[in-house]
């Protein structure tokens, strides 16, 4: 911030701002309700003004978030994230998301931030041999934590320990939870102790590979594998992408696709059916 304040001249870009939309100090100073003279010095370097003053000013003038942003940070304050996440990013409901997945060939699916799964597509349904939407009507009953002690989903997941340990990672590094897992935190309370309670073969794999799981920064974009077996026989490999569906909701995007020739004509014969 020290740096960005000391290199962006915020009063030439204010003063500016207010010349681009043509309007005096005077009446900058009666739309924002402080004194002609305050507006004058503030922006010639007399006086520096209080957060809440500059954002009056900020908002008398009309400038959009993007350009205020570097003013407030030019100034030494918070920028607005929210506003310009919000200006920038779509917010999707449940149903937008669950048509959208329908338009890849390969498994694309939604998940929340304790990895219940909100929506998949039919290529999904399709290579693990379930369909939630039918089988478990409950959206929050499908959880990756908890399928990762089934039988009928972990037994074919040949990736299961790089899989798991991905997961694993990604909660350990969130920076709002101090995350272990003899009092988890309460978004994963619920998956953890349905994996409790599935096959004792995984349980013990999963408190080794917690001790072992690195943290995995939260970025935008994230790569996990996927090596899954399909009823067939055959195996299937995949590299999934996993990037942000809806920010405020903290969904994320999963993109299974396919790594190799083998994959991609197994998964075309799967989702002819």
């Amino acid at each position: 911030m020290n740096e960005f304040k000391d290199a962006f001249d915020w009063r030439t870009s204010l003063r500016e701002h207010r010349k681009l939309r043509r309007l005096s100090q005077p009446e900058v100073a009666r739309r924002s309700g402080l004194s002609v003279s305050a507006v004058k010095s503030y922006e010639s370097g007399d006086r520096h003004p209080s957060p809440e003053t500059l954002q009056a000013i900020i908002d008398a003038i009309g400038i959009p978030v993007e350009d205020a942003n570097p003013i407030l940070g030019g100034a030494g304050y918070a920028i607005d994230w929210q506003e310009l996440l919000n200006a920038r990013y779509e917010h999707r409901n449940l149903d937008a998301l669950a048509g959208e997945v329908e338009r890849y060939a390969w498994p694309v699916f939604v998940t929340n931030q304790a990895t219940d799964l909100m929506c998949a597509n039919k290529a999904f349904r399709r290579v693990v041999s379930i369909d939630p939407h039918v089988q478990l009507p409950d959206k929050l009953e499908w959880n990756f934590l908890a399928q990762a002690s089934n039988p009928a989903f972990a037994s074919r997941l040949e990736s299961w320990d790089e899989s798991v340990s991905f997961m694993l990672g990604i909660a350990k590094a969130d920076p709002r939870f101090a995350i272990n897992l003899e009092r988890p935190t309460p978004f994963l309370s619920e998956a953890l102790r349905k994996f409790l309670n599935g096959d004792p073969r995984y349980i013990g794999r999963l408190l080794g590979l917690w001790e072992a799981a690195k943290p995995v920064p939260h970025t935008t974009r994230m790569r996990y594998p996927i090596r899954y077996r399909i009823e067939t026989g055959d195996l299937l490999s995949f590299i999934c992408t996993m990037h942000v569906a809806d920010i405020w909701q903290e969904l994320s995007w999963h993109d299974w696709v396919p790594a190799d020739a083998p994959t991609i004509v197994a998964l075309e014969s799967l989702t002819l059916r």
